[in-house]
């Protein structure tokens, strides 16, 4: 089968090549055996040849099936225990899942990493480079169109609007109306009301005397205008008068039973069903005046035309505000240590809440997955890994083999020679 990962087939070749040396070796121990046999008796030397040559053979042979064993059965046969790693696939999976679960995925090493690689901090000065904000707005620019042409427009509309007019339905009016009044008269902030409505209603009658004259002079019209003139001048004098005096006394009787008033106006606005009520009729009326149906669906069609790409292709309004509160973002983040480091820690926080809970389906993935695992993909795949490595172990085991049989044959001299 022809291999198209590049990375793959460098690592097939160099496997093939490994194997080839190892196997050269064990055939070249087997050829120097053969030979030290055939000429053992012209020379008797070759005992130290022979020693060497078998020991290496049986060394290499050994450690051949040991590797072969790993990731299938040698020569195909039903060996017992071999094909260690495809037969265990799924315990090994279990394995791995639980170990990087319990020792890699912890809140603490997530949290370390991260205050190790600083994302908030790259992420500022990333994000400082107009370049990078630009492109970022372009693509969330891009993708909005696409995504608000796949809504259905009425369907966004009747949602719009029928969660506005639930919210504008559910709103208490009469409460409303009495926490409003309810802050108007604490600290006394009503009586400072009706001491500018006094100095208006001073300052109004003093400007209009000559409309108020006209307009008694219409109703008493057999009296002479001079009399008509004193009446009014009295009158208006005399109100200005009890102004300025209900203004100047903190404890007037006016002040008292204005405070009175509010104050119990203030108490019926939550209690009273009249007035709650009345209230209820008003904003009804209110919403068939307003249409909050036909309000949102001009306020979508109009979104939407905000958000269509310019004819010019120029950076549109939305692009250029993205642009502007990424800039924002990034300066904030990189002049304010206090507010980095209140992002840093809501970061390592939600990295830490989030692999608490994940960490251990992040082990059952892990394990799910070699599960799925092909038998022979397994011991293939493991064996591309791993495998150039294990080869070593048969050169080696190779030398070793033959320097302990020279060892041996050296053991065995001695103690004949004694």
């Amino acid at each position: 089968m022809t291999e198209l990962d590049p990375r793959l087939a460098a690592k097939r070749a160099g496997l093939r090549r490994m194997r080839w040396l190892a196997t050269g070796l064990l055939l070249l121990m087997l050829g120097l055996l053969a030979l030290g046999l055939l000429f053992r008796a012209r020379w008797p030397g070759l005992d130290w040849l022979i020693a060497f040559a078998e020991a290496a053979t049986v060394g290499a042979v050994a450690d051949w099936f040991a590797v072969v064993a790993l990731f299938r059965r040698p020569l195909g046969l039903p060996i017992p225990h071999t094909a260690l790693i495809p037969r265990n696939k799924d315990r090994i999976g279990a394995e791995l899942g639980r170990f990087i679960e319990q020792q890699f995925l912890t809140p603490e090493n997530v949290t370390a990493k991260l205050a190790e690689l600083d994302p908030v901090g790259r992420g500022a000065r990333w994000l400082s480079l107009p370049a990078n904000r630009r492109r970022i707005a372009a693509r969330l620019r891009e993708a909005l169109p696409t995504l608000l042409d796949a809504l259905d427009d009425a369907e966004i509309e009747r949602l719009i609007g029928g969660a506005v007019t639930a919210r504008l339905q559910a709103l208490d009016l009469a409460r409303m109306s009495g926490a409003a009044l309810e802050f108007v008269t604490e600290d006394e902030r009503h009586q400072a009301l009706l001491d500018h409505a006094l100095v208006l209603i001073a300052g109004w009658l003093d400007r209009n005397r000559t409309l108020i004259l006209m307009k008694f002079g219409e109703q008493s019209s057999l009296t002479p205008k001079f009399v008509d003139g004193y009446i009014v001048k009295r009158f208006v004098d005399g109100m200005i008068d009890l102004i300025r005096e209900v203004a100047e006394t903190p404890h007037h009787e006016i002040r008292v039973r204005f405070d009175r008033t509010v104050r119990d106006f203030v108490g019926r606005l939550g209690t009273d069903p009249a007035f709650r009520a009345r209230a209820e009729a008003v904003k009804q009326d209110a919403l068939r005046l307003l249409a909050p149906e036909k309000f949102t669906a001009s306020l979508w069609r109009e979104l939407k035309r905000h958000l269509a790409l310019p004819a010019d292709g120029a950076a549109s309004p939305l692009e250029q505000q993205i642009d502007r509160a990424l800039g924002h973002l990034a300066r904030s983040l990189r002049e304010d240590a206090g507010l980095k480091a209140r992002v840093d820690r809501a970061v390592a926080r939600i990295a830490g809440a989030l692999t608490g809970r994940l960490r251990q389906q992040m082990g059952s993935l892990i394990a799910d997955v070699v599960r799925r695992w092909d038998f022979r993909e397994v011991g293939d795949r493991l064996e591309l890994e791993i495998g150039r490595d294990l080869q070593f172990i048969r050169l080696n085991g190779t030398i070793v083999g033959g320097l302990v049989g020279l060892a041996l044959h050296a053991l065995l001299q001695l103690a004949g020679a004694g």
